[in-house]
């Protein structure tokens, strides 16, 4: 870490050092789990982890857009695949108003394809999607996109988009490396959960970290979701500062020092959702 001399103006670097040492990118924090979401996020800021809230529906997306603006956090606003039957023009009107108003809203999503559960058909889900796509591009923004049993319908829309898969992230990846290594050559970046923790569940993702580069990966718990199972006795509901173990185990299995990906996730994610000092008017320590 840079030191700060004493009667030094700090850069910008080193007051980024001095106040986040991770980014997870991916917390879903208004849900029945917190009853008091700023104290989520407070507890999360004194463990150095600033938060991106996830936008799922119009709904969440107003609470994010309004919640921002006063905390020490940023959002996205998006339709989440499982909700595309319902999604409407004005949806989408309002997602790019947020996103176009407020700079700490800083990505399109989450959106994506869900065949998993099917709680939406293909058809709304691909219309939803590509709808995405095209104001993520007029907004010059990154997507923050979602993909379960469904990666070649996903790569297909994706055909005539190869600038904005460059600046977007594939969230909560639990695929195998076949997959990982598609979505890699078309230039998204990756975002790991503690799904990399589950010896069960994450075997096939444990075999694939490996090859995604330093400069494309980030990390993430999905909060309240996916409580790192390489912990004995963490509470049953996940917490953002739980991010530290997502970390531990994603080194091991990328074959890095841990120091050496927290670095990088930190720009990366600093990097493809434009966060800087500039942005975070509101990052001063909670009291």
């Amino acid at each position: 870490m840079n030191r700060i001399e004493s009667g030094q103006k700090p850069t910008e670097e080193q007051l980024k050092e001095k106040v986040v040492k991770y980014y997870d990118i991916g917390l879903n924090l208004f849900c029945k789990q917190f009853p008091k979401p700023e104290k989520v996020v407070e507890e999360a800021w004194n463990n150095k982890v600033c938060c991106i809230l996830t936008g799922t529906d119009t709904k969440e997306n107003r609470k994010i857009n309004d919640f921002v603006k006063s905390h020490n956090v940023f959002g996205t606003a998006g339709i989440h695949p499982h909700n595309a039957d319902r999604a409407k023009q004005e949806d989408f009107q309002f997602i790019e108003q947020v996103i176009s108003e407020n700079n700490k809203m800083v990505a399109v999503g989450e959106c994506g394809l869900d065949y998993d559960r099917m709680f939406s058909t293909k058809e709304n889900q691909i219309r939803c999607l590509e709808k995405h796509i095209v104001l993520a591009e007029k907004l010059n923004k990154p997507l923050f996109l979602h993909e379960r049993s469904a990666s070649d319908d996903f790569i297909k829309r994706f055909k005539k988009h190869s600038d904005i898969c460059r600046k977007s992230v594939v969230h909560c990846f639990t695929g195998d490396k076949e997959t990982l290594d598609k979505y890699l050559s078309m230039g998204f970046s990756i975002g790991i959960t503690g799904w990399i923790c589950d010896d069960r569940r994450g075997k096939e993702l444990r075999e694939a970290v490996h090859i995604i580069p330093l400069d494309r990966i980030l990390v993430e718990t999905d909060a309240p979701y996916l409580v790192p199972k390489n912990v004995p006795g963490l509470a049953r509901t996940n917490v953002p500062q739980n991010i530290k173990y997502v970390v531990k185990d994603l080194a091991r299995y990328m074959r890095v020092e841990e120091d050496i990906l927290i670095k990088n996730a930190k720009k990366n994610t600093e990097r493809i959702f434009q966060i800087g000092l500039k942005t975070r008017t509101n990052y001063v320590p909670n009291r």
